[in-house]
């Protein structure tokens, strides 16, 4: 999932301008937008390759925003009337989607490791051998 400055970035356009494009397409993207902390829009892959065919329609076609929107409604629609809504994910933004997903692992890891190093400067002598069951290094591959 990424947020909306992620996606303003991967289609190249501004904040603003993606705004009006979920606004064009109202309802579609339902399912595949959630809110984050402090009421961020969070956007799965769906969405954006959702609003990567908006794009491409408004571009290719020299659409309006709306009219864009309107047929990219119709065209998932018709292209899912038998077998429910089925929308594949460009391998450009499921990379830049695990990117997102693996740079907010590695903060995570980072606090973690942080947070070990800083018990292990309060603990007391008696429990020191614990530091030896599980050395809290960089070099340490469990731990990268």
């Amino acid at each position: 999932m990424v947020t909306l400055d992620d996606v303003a970035r991967f289609l190249g356009l501004s904040k603003r301008a993606v705004r009006m494009r979920v606004s064009a397409l109202g309802d579609t993207l339902d399912g595949y937008l959630t809110r984050g902390e402090r009421n961020r829009l969070i956007f799965k892959g769906e969405a954006v390759a959702i609003l990567r065919r908006l794009e491409e329609l408004r571009r290719e076609e020299g659409l309006p925003i709306q009219q864009a929107a309107d047929r990219l409604r119709d065209e998932l629609v018709d292209g899912g009337a038998s077998s429910g809504l089925c929308i594949v994910v460009q391998p450009d933004v499921e990379t830049e989607v695990l990117r997102e997903v693996l740079r907010e692992l590695c903060q995570e890891r980072d606090r973690w490791r942080e947070y070990a190093q800083a018990l292990e400067s309060v603990l007391p002598n008696e429990l020191k051998w614990l530091i030896q069951t599980a050395p809290v290094v960089p070099e340490d591959p469990r731990l990268n």
